[in-house]
């Protein structure tokens, strides 16, 4: 998953502003548990929006609780996280706290030694956390049998957002099949109303929608062997089919024009204006709701199914936040101390009001009533028997393989330039040459 899909998820995107970034933290010399060093007293995170605020909260009620460990909130910016993060947590003065995006960036930042080992912590702390023992936080925290982060929200993607006033006025179906979505493309052709808001210029926003059909044509098993390069490749039926699906839905016109070439901030964009009848995004877009209330209802609903007669409980999304000690952290009882105050319900609801489903035991019932249907989706994903979550494709896999071939490859079929067979054949290529 890309920094741009966390830091665009919360913001004022009516105006198309993204937040600065906030104070560099506190530095405080040296303390026990660390090398003696400077600490740098500070939360980095990606944040943003409301999101951003329940981290404010949570640092306010830490500090006054610890008046001697006064830490301090820095909110990533766009465009620049990723940097910084790799920066920071290269530097003598790391933050004591720091959120990267786990998975894969756990296991290459365990391997060169720049994450300290919190299995211990994690031990004495994980039934305070829902599903702790989920593969899902597994993948997310863990490498080598060692854990170096805790989890702190869960996504999904299967839900689609809707304009009520726009269903009723054009007699349109609230779509339990994916074929619904041509059905209400035909009743809206000529009216200058969208049937799907989905601008793929970003890269993933398109790539979600083929990974959405293909979690419901191959199922995550399938899709895990795909990128192990072990037992399923990318160009099986499956996925040819999950494209196939996805490219009838552009042929069909239920995306806008020029679905290819505007970004997220346009989808949204044209979704909160009045412009279009579904938009489907993760649960994320309930901040910016929160923050800029759009003119009418929204509503929501599952993500349709390929085959209403079989439908499918896997979910795309899951955990995307992972927070962790950097390893040169000079006082690490201060992270440690932090990380306690994080493992509470009080924190996690800082959370659930701020419309972010948290982790944290007991606190689901702070989430507003709108987000209270995704949060049952989360729960029967975990619940109903093996992973029932996968991250987003493009974070499990080379970038070679995920940025280039699946995200660019994606957008190039929203805008009707590449066929589903010359994604699927470029995207298995790929694969292969990254395996080698």
């Amino acid at each position: 998953m890309k920094v741009v899909r966390k830091t665009l998820m919360a913001g004022a995107l009516l105006a198309a502003l993204l937040p600065a970034v906030g104070g560099c933290g506190l530095a405080a010399k040296g303390g026990s548990g660390g090398g003696g060093g400077e600490t740098n007293l500070s939360v980095w995170h990606q944040l943003a929006g409301s999101g951003n605020t329940a981290v404010q909260g949570m640092v306010d009620g830490f500090n006054a609780e610890n008046p001697d460990l006064q830490f301090q909130n820095r909110e990533l910016a766009d465009g620049e996280a990723d940097t910084v993060v790799r920066t920071g947590i290269s530097s003598n003065n790391p933050p004591a706290i720091l959120q990267f995006e786990g998975f894969r960036q756990t296991e290459e930042y365990a391997k060169a030694g720049l994450l300290t080992d919190i299995t211990p912590w994690w031990e004495q702390h994980k039934s305070a956390y829902s599903y702790a023992d989920s593969d899902l936080v597994k993948q997310l925290c863990s490498y080598d049998g060692k854990v170096y982060c805790v989890p702190l929200d869960v996504y999904t993607s299967n839900v689609l957002y809707m304009n009520p006033e726009i269903v009723q006025k054009y007699d349109l179906k609230v779509p339990t099949s994916v074929d619904d979505f041509k059905t209400n493309a035909q009743k809206l052709k000529g009216t200058g109303i969208s049937t799907v808001s989905m601008y793929g210029g970003d890269g993933w926003p398109a790539a979600q929608w083929w990974q959405l059909l293909s979690i419901q044509r191959c199922g995550i098993a399938t899709i895990n062997k795909a990128v192990a390069q072990d037992g399923a490749k990318w160009d099986d039926p499956c996925f040819l089919q999950a494209a196939q699906d996805f490219q009838g839905l552009a042929e069909a016109g239920v995306f806008p024009e020029g679905a290819a070439g505007s970004d997220y901030n346009a989808m949204m964009s044209l979704f909160l204006s009045g412009k279009s009848a579904f938009m489907e995004t993760g649960t994320w877009f309930q901040q910016t709701m929160a923050e800029t209330p759009p003119t009418f209802d929204v509503t929501v609903a599952p993500f349709p199914q390929v085959d209403p007669a079989k439908p499918s409980t896997e979910q795309l999304g899951g955990i995307n936040e992972g927070f962790g000690i950097p390893a040169k952290v000079g006082n690490k009882d201060a992270s440690y101390k932090f990380l306690d105050y994080m493992a509470t319900q009080k924190s996690g609801e800082l959370f659930s009001k701020a419309s972010v489903m948290n982790m944290m035991k007991g606190s689901d019932g702070a989430l507003p009533e709108d987000l209270q249907p995704a949060w049952k989706q989360v729960q029967s994903a975990f619940e109903g028997g093996g992973q029932g979550f996968v991250t987003y494709f493009e974070s499990l896999v080379d970038p070679s393989v995920g940025d280039q071939a699946m995200l660019n490859g994606a957008t190039a079929m929203a805008g009707q330039t590449m066929t589903a067979e010359e994604f699927v054949t470029s995207l298995q290529k790929a694969a292969a040459a990254a395996k080698k």
